[in-house]
């Protein structure tokens, strides 16, 4: 692996870079999935507190690798805080939303995090948002609001479609947090202090839970924790080797996915509501994806 320092050369093999990002954006679907899995057996503070010990166990080859200690340290350990309070919060939603609600709904409200990310760049980050990418927004939420609006209608819904919402800003906020430490931090450096916050987060939720892992459920865990590094090194993998315009619309493949796990293993598919909804809030991504793009390159 690359030494955090040093930062890789950026490369041009689009072919390549879909590749990656399909492989990573499968691997991450299956993870979701195993996750849906894993928060019927599991309470959500043993699994949170489970997997972010071991992801922190895979991680440390990568950190003697890279010079110990030195590699992690940080002067921002109030930012990472915070980064790391948005993400636990983030996946305390969304696991939960996964107990309450069909795997490919809960991911096609998770598409609106791109959209909370353009959002909250506006106060957060100082970043200016014209008037295409405010009509994005405003056909992305729309598309959301048909995702959960016949659960509405019939006075149905219920905490899970919330938490769904919530999870993708609490997840939009913690992206975004990345945005405004990566001057100064690694990638290993955000990986470690966010994993150590989720797992202090999960040993405080011990306090209110039983510690009951039925043997069965550790190679699940296991798996769960390899398949966040290697779901987001293809990702990385892929975002270096080809432009982010290129590579970016393949995340929402994980849709097909989902709908093809939630079909197989829980018999669950997704509604026409749900599609159209998708349909909106992928739309949206992807033009304020191509405004962005044209903006870095000179156009209007």
């Amino acid at each position: 692996m690359n030494s955090p320092s040093v930062a890789p050369k950026r490369a041009d093999h689009p072919l390549q870079g879909m590749a990656w990002m399909v492989a990573g954006v499968f691997l991450l679907a299956v993870l979701d999935a195993l996750s849906k899995h894993a928060v019927s057996q599991l309470s959500i503070p043993v699994l949170i507190t489970a997997r972010s010990a071991m992801v922190l166990i895979l991680l440390g080859p990568w950190v003697l690798r890279s010079g110990g200690w030195s590699a992690v340290r940080t002067r921002r350990p109030w930012a990472h805080g915070v980064r790391g309070l948005f993400a636990v919060c983030s996946m305390l939603a969304f696991f939960e939303s996964l107990r309450l609600l069909p795997l490919a709904t809960v991911i096609a409200i998770s598409f609106a995090a791109p959209l909370f990310m353009t959002l909250l760049s506006v106060p957060l980050l100082k970043e200016r948002v014209g008037v295409h990418r405010w009509g994005a927004l405003l056909a992305g939420f729309l598309g959301v609001s048909l995702i959960v609006g016949p659960q509405a209608l019939d006075g149905e819904l219920g905490w899970g479609a919330w938490l769904a919402v919530l999870a993708s800003l609490f997840y939009a906020a913690s992206m975004t947090c990345v945005r405004w430490l990566s001057p100064t931090e690694s990638d290993l450096s955000m990986l470690i202090w966010q994993n150590l916050a989720m797992g202090l987060a999960g040993a405080v939720g011990l306090i209110f839970v039983p510690l009951e892992v039925a043997p069965s459920m550790w190679p699940i865990i296991a798996m769960m924790a390899i398949l966040v590094l290697l779901g987001q090194r293809c990702t990385f993998r892929a975002l270096r080797l080809a432009p982010v315009g290129v590579v970016a619309p393949f995340h929402y493949s994980e849709l097909l996915w989902a709908a093809l796990f939630g079909w197989v293993f829980w018999h669950e598919w997704p509604g026409s509501h749900v599609w159209w909804g998708a349909l909106l809030v992928v739309g949206a991504g992807l033009y304020t994806l191509w405004r962005e793009r044209a903006r870095t390159q000179g156009g209007v």
